[in-house]
Formats: structure tokens, sequence, C-alpha cells
């Protein structure tokens, strides 16, 4: 509408501008004329004719025909009045020897006392000037008109392309609605679209988070709600099954038998493993920390392991650090992550084929950040490729027997102690690694109460 109303003024003003310019023309020749000495014959209003673009014809008073720039002229001219506003140089339109003209008659002053007045009639063609109108006026509003249909073009094109890409993100924001995560392609154009589809990627990115933790809490939960009374009563039976056998010990006089030993290490490790199914789910922000020693922490570990390894036939390494590395922690809590991953160790390098060496290297060292990091390697075959990336996940497991809880307790007990479990995969082994903040004596919130 803007550019239609711009070239409308453009076309009247063009309009104007031509009608004032032939008047001015028109004024400029009248004003020769009439202050001219030499007569006005036919041959001068000629030569004014090629000029102007007007015709001009001189009377008398009474009409008669003095001299004209038109060949065959008639006689006389028809009476018509002198024009009333001399500024308006076309004059109103007449109809003369079957042409159209704008008429204007101009009284021209005597010369001499004896010359009669005379009046000087412009006559200018009406065809002449549409086809000068037609001139001025018909390019602006073509240019308007190709103008607004370029600018419509382009802004259709524009607005189809906006409406394509708001009408794809729409979608992608509808997909992620019904709960489906995966990342947006995004545009290749960088514009506004384009930072609209990274900030809805990682809208769903954050939502796939939440989801993912929304999920291992009610799975936790899930866990402690059904489990925790099956396995209380579990843990009560091996706790009675434990006083039995000390009871039967004393009776037969047998507390250095070795099976017996070996029995109630076996139900110790039973209690142990039913403990750690009973944190599953459970907050352990406020868990009671007191300074451990992790050597102490892992001898005690592998104390309970040790038939588990003679009858696999593992060669297990323990590689103690130079100095002890003293933690703030829960040693029932974190003595669970240790033996869970020793029991994991174990239990991968069984699947070895004959030939294949069933090796386990537990290291202890400081990093140079102050925290203690403990190394479990096996050179078992590692995690199969469908669990890696929820490895750490309730229920997530490659076992046949297994419930996939041992990890998402142990993940969940290091980062109550404000650390870290990772695993890695490299030259044939499988490496855990957890790293906890090393003790500092003085440290605000912590009270030294002794070893362990």
């Amino acid at each position: 509408m803007s550019l239609a109303a711009v070239g409308a003024i453009n076309a009247r003003l063009a309009a104007q501008q031509t009608r004032e310019q032939i008047e001015q023309r028109l004024r400029g020749v009248v004003a020769v004329l009439s202050t001219t000495n030499f007569p006005l014959s036919d041959n001068v209003l000629r030569q004014m004719q090629e000029l102007s673009s007007a015709d001009f014809v001189l009377t008398d008073g009474s009409g008669e025909i003095l001299a004209s720039s038109i060949e065959g002229t008639p006689a006389e001219f028809p009476t018509a009045p002198l024009t009333a506003a001399p500024e308006d140089q076309l004059g109103p339109p007449i109809r003369w020897n079957g042409v159209d003209y704008f008429h204007h008659a101009t009284p021209l002053p005597a010369r001499s006392a004896n010359e009669s007045a005379r009046v000087l009639h412009v006559l200018f063609p009406v065809s002449e000037y549409q086809r000068t109108w037609r001139e001025a006026v018909v390019p602006p509003l073509i240019v308007g008109v190709i103008t607004i249909g370029a600018v419509a073009l382009v802004a259709r094109l524009i607005a189809g392309k906006l409406s394509r890409a708001t009408a794809r993100l729409q979608q992608e924001v509808l997909r992620i609605a019904t709960g489906d995560f995966a990342p947006a392609a995004l545009p290749k154009a960088n514009d506004e679209i384009r930072d609209l589809s990274l900030a809805v990627n990682q809208t769903a990115e954050m939502l796939a988070d939440y989801e993912q933790q929304i999920r291992r809490t009610e799975q936790m939960r899930t866990i402690a709600l059904l489990g925790a009374g099956l396995a209380h009563e579990m843990r009560n039976a091996a706790t009675g099954c434990l006083m039995a056998l000390d009871l039967h010990a004393e009776l037969c006089d047998a507390k250095d038998n070795e099976s017996l030993f070996v029995a109630k290490r076996q139900l110790r490790l039973m209690e142990s493993q039913l403990q750690r199914f009973l944190r599953a789910g459970k907050p352990l922000d406020d868990i009671e920390k007191r300074e451990v020693s992790l050597s102490a922490l892992v001898d005690d570990s592998l104390s309970l392991v040790q038939p588990s390894v003679r009858h696999a036939r593992v060669k297990l390494a323990w590689n103690p650090p130079p100095s002890d590395l003293r933690v703030m922690a829960d040693p029932e809590a974190l003595g669970q992550v240790v033996l869970n991953l020793l029991i994991n160790a174990i239990e991968a390098v069984q699947q070895n084929a004959d030939g294949i060496p069933r090796t386990i290297e537990i290291s202890l060292q400081q990093t140079v950040l102050e925290e203690a990091e403990l190394s479990v390697r096996d050179s078992g075959p590692g995690p199969k490729n469908s669990v890696n990336s929820g490895l750490f996940d309730p229920f997530v497991t490659s076992k046949a027997e297994g419930v996939g809880l041992g990890l998402a307790v142990a993940r969940q007990i290091v980062e109550a102690h404000v650390g870290s479990i990772e695993w890695s995969r490299a030259s044939e082994t499988t490496t855990f690694r957890v790293v906890i903040p090393l003790f500092r004596k003085g440290a605000a919130g912590v009270k030294d109460s002794g070893g362990r």
C-alpha cells in the first residue's frame, strides 16, 4: 500500500509538472510574440509552433484570420471569449477544423495608431498533451507496479521460508513434548531460526537429563520399597546363621576350624551384600563420617573375597601407597563400594577363556589435587556395548544373574562422599576409578575421631 501510494503521488506530481512546463513554455512564446516589432506572418508562427508544439492563429477583432501556423486554415476563426486567467495558457478545450485543442486567446497591443486590435489564439493539441502526459506519468506508474510486484514476491518468499522454518520448529517441539528428546536438525542459515533451534536442542537435552534422573530416582525408590522388607529378613537370617555357627564352634571346641572360619566370612559377605541392597534408594547426604584409612579398608575387603579369589584361580596384585591415605567417610558404606568393585572384577575375569590370564590389580595413590584415587583393573572382557552408556544406572547389567544394583549404589555412595566414580576400557583391560578428597586436619566441619 505504501509503494502504491508513493507511485500514485509520483504520477500526479509528474502530470502536474508536465502541465506547468507546457504552460510556462507557452507563456514565454506568447510574451515574445506580444512584444516583438516584426510582423507576425505565417512563417513566424510556424517557427514558434516548432518551438512550443502549439499552433498559433492571429485574428483581427472580427475573427478574420490574419496569420496562422496551420496550413489550410479556414478564413475565419470562431468567435471565442478571451481567456479570463492569463496564467492558464492551455485554456478550455475546443474543437476546430476537425482537431481537439486547448484554446487560449490573448489580445495583442496595437503597435501604431492605424493598427486595429488583434487577438493571438494559442491552440495546443489535446493529443500532444496526452502524449506528453503519458511520457511523464506512465514510467513512474510502471516502476511502482514493478517494485510492488518485486517486493510482494520477495516478501512471499521470505514469509514462506519463515513459515516453513517455524512449522519445522513446531514439529520438533511437539516431538519433544511426546518424549522424543533427539536433537533437531539445525538450518543452514545462521539466523534467528537457527538460534531458536539451538535453544530447543538445549531444552531437549536438559529434559532428557531430567527424565533420566527422575527415572533413576523412581527406580531407586522402587528398590527401597519392594526389597527392603525381604532384604531385612534375609539379613536377620544370615545373622542368625552366624550366631549359630559361633555357638556350634564353642560347643564343639572348633574355634580354629578353617571351614567354620570360611563359613563365617561368607555369612559376613552375605550381610554386606544385603546391607548394600538396603541402602539402595535411600539418601546418603546425612551419613555419619569419620577419619578412615583407605589402605585398611582395602585390606578388610580383600580378606572377604580371598576365598573367591582362590576358587577362581585369580592372580590378584595389591599395590598400597607408600604413605597412608586417609579420608572422611562412612567405613561401612565406602567398604561396600570397594567390595562391589572387587566382586565385579572377580566375576569378570571368570569369563575369560582358557589360556587368557585372570589378573586383577588394585592400586591406591594420591593425585596432584590432594585426592585419593583407588583403581581396580581386571583382564576380563569388559561390559557389553549395550550397557556402556548406562553402566551406573539402576537395573543396567550384562550379567544373566545380575540385577544391576551394585554400581548404581556405588555411585550413590561415592557422590555422597563428594567423590566421583568412572570406568574405562583400554588395552584389553577394564579399569574402575574412585576419586575421593583426602582428609585435611583442621578443615571446617571435620572432627578427628581417630583411625578405624
